[in-house]
């Protein structure tokens, strides 16, 4: 399939989508922003099937996969990839970051982008950090909190990529269409987007793998607890909490977790 007609159909996805919210959001006559993570959840049985397949997917494909990637590539250049990973997002944040009216950001995220891209050599290395330039991070379905659409809608189990939002779910969706990145490669090779997102799976892989690992083995029900754990950090990303706008990962981020330990949620 030709990426013209990828773009397209992902338009349309989002749109569709973007629909079903407002449909939601104005048919309701509940708020759903007022209910309780077990209430807002009317897909659960959709959403446990999900995660199990998720779940199934960490321990058998991702998990395996991590090990041996961790085994063959030293730290080094498992933390370039990762850079080059986050370099390539910066654009996609600097877009949403103009869309929130949030200046600060943009130019941190311009800053970031320009300085790893060019010193950093294309990335690989976060130069911008040792300059003290923070790393904001935004998506769209944040830029849709902001102007206005903050009602969560369900609580929605993504395969593959996981935890989510209704509304969170449509700003993945018009994500891909307003990401400048997914714009420029084609321009050049098309074949560069499919390796962008491979980078960007195995830098995923690399980032969730341990926590959603932990999760399985240690909770008394996994589903609530990985719902639990995602919607308190969502929140407080949506809220524009420092200490989240500087590390939110959706993908979750695990460098609080080793292997063997447990957690508990706040």
């Amino acid at each position: 399939m030709r990426l013209n007609n990828i773009k397209i159909c992902n338009t349309l996805i989002a749109l569709l989508m973007l629909f079903s919210l407002a449909c939601c959001t104005t048919s309701n006559a509940i708020n759903q922003t007022t209910l309780s993570e077990e209430q807002n959840d009317p897909f659960e049985p959709y959403n446990r099937a999900a995660t199990d397949f998720n779940f199934f997917l960490n321990t058998y494909l991702f998990r395996p996969f991590d090990k041996a990637y961790r085994f063959i590539f030293p730290e080094t250049i498992r933390t370039g990839i990762s850079n080059f990973s986050d370099n390539l997002k910066q654009p996609y944040i600097f877009v949403n970051a103009l869309l929130q009216g949030d200046f600060d950001d943009s130019a941190q995220t311009f800053g970031r982008f320009f300085t790893n891209t060019t010193l950093g050599i294309g990335g690989l290395f976060d130069v911008a950090t040792y300059f003290e330039i923070k790393a904001p991070q935004k998506d769209f379905g944040q830029t849709l909190y902001e102007w206005g659409i903050t009602n969560d809608g369900p609580y929605l189990v993504l395969p593959v990529i996981g935890p989510s939002t209704l509304r969170d779910t449509v700003g993945m969706g018009i994500g891909f269409f307003i990401d400048p990145v997914d714009w420029a490669l084609p321009k050049a090779e098309q074949h560069l987007l499919w390796y962008r997102y491979g980078i960007q799976l195995v830098d995923s892989a690399d980032n969730m793998t341990d926590l959603l690992w932990n999760i399985e083995q240690t909770s008394i029900d996994p589903y609530v607890t990985l719902k639990s754990y995602y919607l308190q950090n969502r929140n407080k990303f949506l809220r524009g909490e420092e200490a989240a706008k500087e590390s939110y990962n959706f993908s979750f981020d695990d460098e609080d977790y080793g292997d063997d330990e447990e957690f508990e949620l706040e």
